[in-house]
């Protein structure tokens, strides 16, 4: 018994082991020497190029003037046509170091220089960012100037969100500083540095060249994870639903966009969307995947079944689809979904017809429903939110799993405080239609107005086994974790494969394009060998 009260409570404590210490930042450099005398602006434009390379290799670099001569200098020599790769090399470092200590430097007077900065007043170099896991550790793509990451609240004063698709915790957006312009004025050097919203390749010219800025989706990212507070609504939204309700949503990592392709990401009982990071990370920092694939992470209360919370999530993206459609986007999307965020995944790209409402009432749809009933239309009866699905499946028990069947899976069971709304749901349908429209089946799940997700995890649940035999509308992979052995030959030898929680025979799927066994307890989120499939398998999606 203590191994299955151990298994248990290892699913439920997943998310809770979540830190929110993800990076820090490197300590502020030394000031600069205060400079004497008066400003210059050389014009370096008749000097060599080989010459202008070595005055910049000349250039003194303590003070505030000797920086910004250093970074003139490097501008010019970028907007040359002659460079070889060493040049070209050289002038971009010392232009980008030159924008980043002027950036650090922006809150000081010095006598001879002046730097006027155009952006965010909240706003971080990517550079200064130590991260505490090198798999979190954000790319920067592009060639000049400093990558940042900006911040702006998403908070009003009801603690409630201002945009209701971004993460309450705030909106954190990857940004581009450059120096826009250098300047005599008196005698005085002003620079000028610019940040700006940088989620593609932007260029910037100098002279006849152009290059492309410098920016970190992934570093944005990184500052999400670092304020991110959801993963205090794990253990909330599993035993009391009704207080996590305000946190329920579907959240754009990044920029929305109605060009690229939504990739949904489901966790899974007792879990949030923290789980995701390594993954997220791993998107963002590949630089084609980051342009076709904007990340969705769905937070909902897992409390409920999988069922309710997968019409409460279709409404959701909905929502979220028709606010981004601009009548040119393709309908199609990726969804990962991991243990009963799996199950959420096919409710969300499949089309059960009256399969789920046959297993669930004796009666037709139509002599039931009505127009006040939708919701319980759209728990049962719906189509695939996009028409065309990539879905993978991690960790999944569609045929349930014998944890949640156990002693120890209804001490879990009545830890779970169901929702208000959700009780009343059934409670007003199943008092209008008659408790004799239950099938024999769902009658001991219903006749309370139940159930909660672990009564539904239970193998041979009515819905679920229902649901097991539904395909998805489009491509799906299976990716299942074990404990033991990594490939199987045989019934008897997959049999044997389990993650501690769920067994190979449950997570298995017939319709699975591919089925990848990792290794993994029940967490194949974290898995290198996982993620690496998806992204894998992202690459060639629609190529």
């Amino acid at each position: 018994m203590s191994y299955w009260f151990a298994a248990f409570f290892l699913l439920l404590a997943l998310s809770a082991c979540s830190s929110s210490n993800f990076f820090k930042q490197k300590a502020q450099p030394v000031p600069l020497v205060t400079s004497y005398g008066y400003g210059f602006l050389p014009d370096l434009n008749k000097i060599k190029t080989r010459a202008l390379r070595e005055r910049c290799e000349r250039q003194e670099r303590n003070s505030a003037l000797g920086v910004t001569l250093l970074l003139h200098c490097s501008r010019t020599l970028l907007g040359r046509d002659d460079l070889s790769a060493s040049d070209l090399e050289f002038a971009r470092r010392h232009y980008n170091a030159s924008v980043n200590i002027l950036f650090h430097q922006r809150n000081i007077q010095d006598n001879l220089v002046q730097v006027n900065y155009s952006g965010p007043s909240k706003i971080f170099l990517v550079d200064d960012m130590i991260t505490s896991e090198e798999r979190l550790q954000p790319r920067v793509f592009g060639d000049i100037g400093a990558a940042a990451v900006s911040f702006r609240k998403n908070r009003n004063s009801n603690n409630t969100n201002i945009d209701p698709n971004f993460p309450l915790e705030g909106i954190f957006s990857s940004f581009s500083i450059y120096a826009s312009d250098i300047s005599l004025q008196g005698l005085r050097l002003h620079v000028t540095l610019t940040a700006i919203p940088t989620a593609s390749n932007k260029k910037i010219g100098f002279a006849n060249q152009e290059y492309a800025l410098r920016y970190s989706p992934s570093a944005a990212f990184l500052g999400l994870l670092q304020n991110a507070d959801i993963h205090n609504f794990s253990w909330l939204g599993f035993t009391n639903a009704e207080k996590a309700e305000s946190r329920m949503g579907v959240f754009s990592i990044g920029e929305l966009s109605s060009t690229k392709t939504p990739l949904v990401m489901l966790h899974g009982l007792n879990s949030d969307p923290l789980i995701w990071r390594y993954l997220t990370m791993a998107i963002l920092n590949d630089k084609s995947l980051s342009q076709r694939f904007q990340i969705w992470h769905v937070y909902y209360p897992s409390g409920p079944p999988p069922f309710y919370n997968a019409m409460r999530v279709r409404k959701l993206l909905n929502a979220l689809k028709q606010r981004i459609n601009t009548g040119t986007q393709t309908d199609e999307a990726v969804l990962i979904g991991h243990s009963m965020g799996g199950v959420i995944a096919k409710l969300l790209s499949s089309q059960p017809d009256n399969k789920l409402w046959n297993t669930t009432f004796t009666s037709p749809p139509e002599s039931l429903l009505s127009e006040e009933d939708e919701d319980v239309r759209d728990v049962f009866l719906f189509s695939p939110v996009f028409e065309r699905n990539t879905v993978f499946f991690l960790d999944t028990p569609h045929r349930g799993s014998d944890v949640a069947n156990s002693l120890i899976g209804s001490i879990g069971s009545s830890l779970i405080s169901l929702p208000f709304n959700f009780r009343e749901l059934f409670r007003g349908f199943i008092n209008k239609v008659g408790i004799n429209k239950l099938t024999h089946a769902m009658l001991p799940f219903l006749q309370n107005y139940g159930p909660d997700s672990v009564q539904v995890l239970r193998p041979n649940h009515p819905l679920m086994t229902t649901l097991a035999t539904i395909p998805v509308q489009g491509t799906c992979y299976s990716i299942i974790g074990s404990s033991g052995a990594l490939s199987c030959d045989t019934q008897s030898n997959c049999s044997s494969i389990s993650d501690s929680v769920v067994t190979y025979d449950s997570a298995f799927i017939e319709d699975a394009q591919e089925t990848r066994i990792v290794s993994s307890s029940h967490n194949s989120f974290k898995s290198p060998e996982a993620i690496s499939f998806i992204l894998e398998k992202l690459q060639h999606i629609d190529k």
